[in-house]
């Protein structure tokens, strides 16, 4: 029997959905991303320019919509529903948190990006700089279309094989980083070790603490 998981999301629907808790839900959503990475990419249509064309049909959709619904005697139909955010806009308190939670995560990403920067973490750097090489050759052979669709995708099945095999992929998992630290201890190692590392510089001297001695 299959254990269940749990993703690193707040909102359980999200969760609910990528889990296929919901079959007929979770299907219709992928599906529906399916067909739109399906229309883009054999339609030759530029994301740019159908991102634009949606939103003028939107915005002139909206307005017979509202012109044809002030006619009340002739067509009977209620204004277009405008969500509550664009009448009354983001309330301060709403904004102060909303920036409260951003600030963590800005400062854990400039944390790691001073670890990268101080170059005293070859390990670190090596993973980084392979995984922007693997990222810049995806990027030169499929669309953002295709990477972003790659991603849906993945986000679809991955969480729900791993549910379904957690046993066996965790001690797929084990095995190859046993693998992976019995060859750094015994190759790589000695190598990361010659690196030379940057250390930083002891401050000068102020003129009253060589009076003090």
């Amino acid at each position: 029997m299959s254990q269940a998981v749990r993703l690193p999301f707040k909102n359980p629907a999200l969760e609910e959905l990528l889990l296929w808790r919901d079959p007929k839900k979770s299907g219709a959503v992928l599906g529906a991303a399916t067909a739109a990475f399906l229309f883009l990419q054999f339609a030759h249509i530029n994301l740019l320019q159908t991102v634009a064309y949606t939103l003028l049909t939107l915005v002139l959709g909206c307005f017979l919509w509202n012109n044809l619904a002030r006619q009340a005697h002739f067509t009977h139909r209620p204004p277009v529903p405008v969500p509550l955010v664009l009448r009354e806009g983001i309330k301060a308190s709403d904004a102060k948190d909303v920036a409260e939670k951003a600030t963590v995560h800005i400062n854990k990403g400039l944390a790691y990006a001073n670890r990268l920067a101080t170059g005293r973490e070859p390990v670190l750097t090596g993973s980084v700089v392979g995984a922007l090489y693997v990222a810049g050759r995806l990027a030169g052979a499929v669309s953002i279309v295709g990477l972003a669709y790659s991603a849906v995708l993945g986000a679809f099945t991955a969480p729900k094989v791993y549910e379904l095999k957690k046993a066996e992929i965790d001690a797929l998992v084990d095995k190859a980083r046993a693998q992976w630290t019995a060859v750094y201890d015994k190759h790589l190692h000695k190598i990361v070790t010659k690196i030379p590392r940057h250390t930083p510089a002891k401050p000068a001297e102020s003129s009253s603490d060589r009076k003090e001695e």
